[in-house]
């Protein structure tokens, strides 16, 4: 399946339609909404399996060029970088996908150019952190690490907004295929770099090596129709009236969703960190498929249909939510007791150690799958304060339990507070969602129940065929 321009023309006439009906969908809008959905969705989840696979061949063949500690390093380098980007978020995505006038040309172009702005930024910040980086973890090689890795951060500012533009239709096709191809793209360069030069500079290559091919695509995924720099003050104002919830949001996002690493990296060897960098995003494949789908399809979805009535929005999410769901029972259920196996038998033995933590932070994300798929319809609200408090306080759990268990029971301890740290985000949008009149608790309950008995079911399998559970390794 190649990768085709589509008409601007198109996906502007889509935009009107959309528009017009902002006060109510009509059964036709609904049922267009409803399809585009379910084929967001397919296309989600089959572009997900494919990425995935690249992902973890990539993981699989890079464990047998690169040391364990390489894998850390580049660990803490992603989470500077996504900090730095969270913490400037102006929520573009979500105001694109949310505005009337997300598909004027004057409109996105300003979104184009805000972004470029910020990326420039942006490096500057991380250039001017990198000796303070490497003076607190202690390591030199960040000094030059740092403001090389940033420069993703400029590469990415020249993103096209057609990207935005299919996710606002949920025209999720092209945009998977993009994912898949720079993902290859990334592979590939990185196997080659790893070859020449088996350390983290192979990584860093790679990755700003994919960077690059992504923006070049992106301005050639819709035929006719190319940024320009543009500032228009309408569309600013827009911007940041309702970026400062955003930045909010995403700001403790990033410390209830990155603290780990930068304690981690704190508290052990980049050695240690790599292996639980890889045990990590074994672990968390079933939650990436549905924040995938929430930012993709969920998003634009539920968007199409809360201007109806609570309870008639609330049947149209809860019926689409549970086969979300029932997917995500069944491919975390696997992921819980087989991902240590893969570990074991499929990476190279340098990363067996890891093994015994993939279960258990895997364990950790039924409730985060939950959360992931009710977010979108407080965002389409505009009521994101409830995930805000939720996240300050998951932060709060990591920079202070994580530190504190692991000094009394070692990184065992630690990883048990990390897998269950974000419960607070799961009660406080429970929370809003029963103040908005979207309670979604009997769903929950019986998709619990479903996931416990399909992974109890799987557990019993393993049990009657005498595999044994890896036992915790102490590292350091």
């Amino acid at each position: 399946m190649a990768l085709k321009p589509v008409p601007a023309t198109e996906l502007r006439a889509e935009g009107l339609t959309a528009s017009r009906h902002a006060r109510g969908p009509s059964d036709t809008v609904r049922s267009s909404l409803v399809a585009r959905a379910a084929k967001g969705t397919l296309w989600t989840i089959g572009a997900y399996a494919v990425t995935q696979i690249v992902r973890l061949l990539s993981s699989i063949l890079l464990s047998r060029l690169l040391l364990p500690k390489y894998f850390g390093l580049m660990a803490l380098l992603n989470t500077m970088m996504i900090g730095l980007s969270l913490f400037s978020d102006l929520g573009l995505v979500p105001s694109v996908i949310r505005s009337e006038r997300g598909d004027d040309p004057g409109y996105l172009n300003t979104v184009w150019t805000v972004q470029v702005i910020r990326g420039f930024g942006l490096w500057l910040v991380c250039a001017g952190l990198s000796w303070p980086i490497m003076r607190f973890y202690g390591n030199s090689q960040l000094l030059t690490l740092v403001p090389a890795l940033g420069l993703s951060l400029i590469i990415t500012g020249f993103n096209s907004t057609s990207v935005l533009t299919f996710n606002r239709h949920m025209e999720v096709r092209n945009v998977a295929l993009l994912e898949l191809l720079t993902q290859a793209f990334q592979l590939a360069v990185t196997v080659v770099a790893a070859l020449v030069d088996p350390s983290v500079w192979a990584l860093v290559f790679g990755r700003l090596a994919s960077d690059a091919l992504r923006v070049v695509i992106s301005h050639f995924m819709i035929a006719g129709y190319r940024n320009r720099f543009a500032l228009d003050k309408a569309t600013v104002r827009e911007l940041l009236s309702f970026g400062k919830w955003v930045f909010a949001s995403t700001a403790v996002t990033f410390l209830a969703s990155q603290s780990d690493r930068l304690v981690l990296g704190k508290l052990v060897s980049m050695t240690t960190l790599g292996l639980y960098g890889v045990a990590f995003a074994l672990a968390d494949m079933p939650r990436q498929i549905i924040l995938a789908f929430a930012g993709r399809v969920g998003l634009p979805f539920v968007a199409g249909f809360a201007s109806l009535g609570r309870s008639e929005f609330r049947a149209v999410v809860l019926r689409y939510r549970r086969i979300v769901l029932l997917v995500g029972v069944v491919l975390l259920a696997v992921v819980v007791n087989s991902s240590d196996l893969f570990l074991v038998h499929v990476y190279d033995r340098r990363f067996r150690d890891a093994a015994w933590m993939a279960p258990i932070l895997a364990l950790g994300l039924w409730h985060t799958i939950l959360y992931s798929t009710t977010t979108p319809c407080l965002t389409a609200l505009g009521k994101m304060s409830y995930n805000i408090c939720g996240y300050a306080l998951t932060a709060l759990v990591l920079l202070v339990a994580v530190p504190a268990t692991f000094h009394v029971w070692g990184l065992a301890g630690a990883l048990w507070v990390i897998a269950f740290s974000d419960l607070p985000v799961y009660f406080t949008n429970l929370f809003g969602l029963w103040r908005e009149g979207l309670f979604p608790l009997v769903q929950d309950f019986e998709m619990t129940i479903a996931f416990i008995v399909c992974a109890g079911g799987l557990f019993l399998l393993r049990a009657s065929m005498g595999v044994p559970w890896p036992r915790s390794i102490p590292l350091h």
